[in-house]
C-alpha cells in the first residue's frame, strides 16, 4: 500500500500566503539620528561659508542665523531624548568668554543691532559646540574631513586638465576686490593667473584659507592620516602653496608626534637640513627660475629693512598708519573694520586684528582660549592647539574664523597621547 504524499497546510501557507509588511518600519527615522544630523548640518554651514566658496556666497551675510535653525531645532529635540546629545557640564566659561570676546570685536568695530543680533546667533551655535558629546565631536570632524576632501577629489583633477591645457568653460565672477576666472569646480584668482603654476584653491576664495582650512582638519584627524580623505587634504596642501600654511603644517607634524610622545628634536633637525638643501639647490636649478624658488624660497628672502619678503600681510601705508596708532590712546579698543578700506585690498594678520579690535580684543581673546583649555586634560593636544592658533593669528588675524576654530577645539579632544597616558584618555572621553 502506497502512502499518499501530503504536503502540510502550513507549508501551503508559508509558500503562498503574502504577508502585508510594516511599511511605517521602512520609514522610521530615530529622533537622535534627526537631533544629530541637524547639528551636523548647522556646524557644517557655518564650516563652509567661512571659506567663502564661491556658490555660497549669496548666503555669505547670513549663515550664521541659517545655521541657528537647524542647532536649535537639534538642541531643543536632543531634551527629549533619553541620553541627549548636548550633556556636558562644561561649557559655561568657555561661552561666556566667547560671549565677551565677540562682544567687544562688535562694540569696537561700531556695529549696529543688527551685529549684536548675529553675536546671538554666533553663540548658539557655539553653545552647541560647547555642549555636545566628545564622540559626536570626534564624528563631526570625520563628516568635516570627508566633505571637504570630496569637493578636493573632484576640484584637483580638472584642475590638472587646465594646467595641461585642456580646454574647460568659464566665466568671469568677483567678490569685492577679488576677481577670478570661474572653471565651476576651482577658481583661478587674477593675482596668481600668470604664475607658473596659478596657486590652487579650489573653489574656495583664497589659496591660504585653503591651506589652513587643511591644517586645522588633520590637526582635528590625528591619528587617522592614513584614511583615503586625510591623503587628499594633504595634498590640497601642498598645492595651495601657502606659506603660512606650509609653516603651520611643519608645526603640526611634530605636535602631533609629541602628542603620541615621540622625541622630536632629531626629526626637526633632519626636516630643517632637507629645507636647507631643497631651498639652495632651487635657487641653482635653472638660474633660480623655478616652481619651488619663485612660490617658496623667494618669499623667504629677506628685503633691506630686514623683512622676510613673504611677509607682505599689509601696505606700507597700513603699516605706517599702525605704527601711529598703537602710540595713541586708539589702541585700547581700535579703528573699527570700516577703517580699514581706505588702506585698499590684501590687508591681513595680528596688526590689521589690533586695528580693527584693539588690544582689549586680544586680551578677551586670550582669557577665551585658557577658558577653553581648562575643559581639556590633554594638555599637550591644548599646547598644540595654542601653537596653531598663535601662528595663524600672526599670518592672518582671525582666531574666531569657523574654518579655524572648530578643528582646533575638537583638537582638544583628541584621543592621541602619549602611551603612558593612553588610558587616562580613553577614561577622560568616555566620563565626558
Amino acid at each position: 500500500m502506497k502512502i499518499p504524499f501530503i504536503i502540510p497546510k502550513d507549508t501551503l501557507n508559508r509558500l503562498f500566503l503574502w504577508h502585508k509588511p510594516n511599511l511605517s518600519q521602512l520609514f522610521l527615522i530615530q529622533k537622535r539620528t534627526v537631533a544629530l544630523w541637524l547639528f551636523y548640518l548647522g556646524i557644517i554651514i557655518v564650516f563652509f561659508t567661512s571659506l567663502r566658496p564661491w556658490f555660497l556666497w549669496p548666503i555669505q551675510r547670513y549663515y550664521m542665523p541659517m545655521a541657528f535653525l537647524p542647532i536649535v531645532a537639534s538642541m531643543l529635540l536632543s531634551l527629549r531624548l533619553k541620553a541627549p546629545l548636548f550633556n556636558r557640564k562644561d561649557y559655561f566659561f568657555p561661552l561666556i568668554t566667547m560671549t565677551l570676546f565677540l562682544l567687544v570685536m562688535a562694540l569696537s568695530s561700531g556695529r549696529n543691532i543688527n551685529g549684536i543680533f548675529m553675536v546671538f546667533f554666533s553663540m548658539t551655535v557655539y553653545l552647541s559646540i560647547f555642549k555636545v558629546n566628545i564622540p559626536e565631536l570626534h564624528k563631526l570632524s570625520d563628516i568635516l574631513a570627508s566633505i571637504m576632501a570630496c569637493i578636493l577629489s573632484v576640484s584637483i583633477p580638472f584642475f590638472i586638465l587646465y594646467l595641461i591645457g585642456f580646454p574647460l568653460p568659464h566665466s568671469r565672477t568677483g567678490l569685492g576686490d577679488y576677481m577670478f576666472d570661474n572653471y565651476l569646480f576651482f577658481l583661478i584668482d587674477d593675482r596668481f593667473n600668470w604664475d607658473i603654476i596659478p596657486r590652487f584653491h579650489s573653489v574656495f576664495i583664497e589659496p591660504a584659507h585653503l591651506g589652513m582650512a587643511c591644517v586645522t582638519l588633520l590637526y582635528a584627524q590625528a591619528g587617522k592620516w592614513n584614511t583615503w580623505r586625510c591623503r587628499i587634504l594633504f595634498l590640497a596642501l601642498f598645492m595651495s602653496f601657502s606659506l603660512a600654511a606650509y609653516v603651520c603644517m611643519v608645526a603640526m607634524l611634530f605636535s602631533v608626534s609629541w602628542m603620541k610622545g615621540k622625541a622630536v628634536i632629531g626629526k626637526i633637525l633632519l626636516l630643517g637640513s632637507i629645507i636647507l638643501t631643497i631651498g639652495v639647490g632651487s635657487m641653482f636649478y635653472n638660474k633660480g627660475d623655478n616652481l619651488i624658488s619663485n612660490l617658496i624660497v623667494s618669499r623667504l628672502m629677506l628685503d633691506e629693512e630686514g623683512e622676510m619678503e613673504g611677509n607682505n600681510r599689509t601696505s606700507d601705508l597700513f603699516t605706517k598708519e599702525y605704527d601711529k596708532m598703537i602710540s595713541s590712546g586708539e589702541v585700547f579698543f581700535g579703528k573699527g573694520n570700516e577703517e580699514l578700506a581706505k588702506f585698499g585690498f590684501g590687508n591681513s594678520g595680528y596688526r590689521v586684528f589690533i586695528y580693527c579690535y584693539g588690544i582689549v580684543s586680544v586680551f578677551c581673546l586670550c582669557v577665551m582660549f585658557f577658558a577653553v583649555t581648562r575643559t581639556s586634560t590633554n594638555k599637550r593636544a591644548c599646547i598644540s592647539m595654542l601653537l596653531i592658533h598663535a601662528l595663524s593669528f600672526w599670518a592672518h588675524g582671525i582666531p574666531y574664523g569657523p574654518y579655524i576654530y572648530i578643528p582646533l577645539y575638537i583638537l582638544l579632544f583628541s584621543t592621541v597621547c602619549p602611551p603612558t597616558h593612553s588610558m587616562n584618555c580613553i577614561e577622560n572621553e568616555s566620563n565626558q
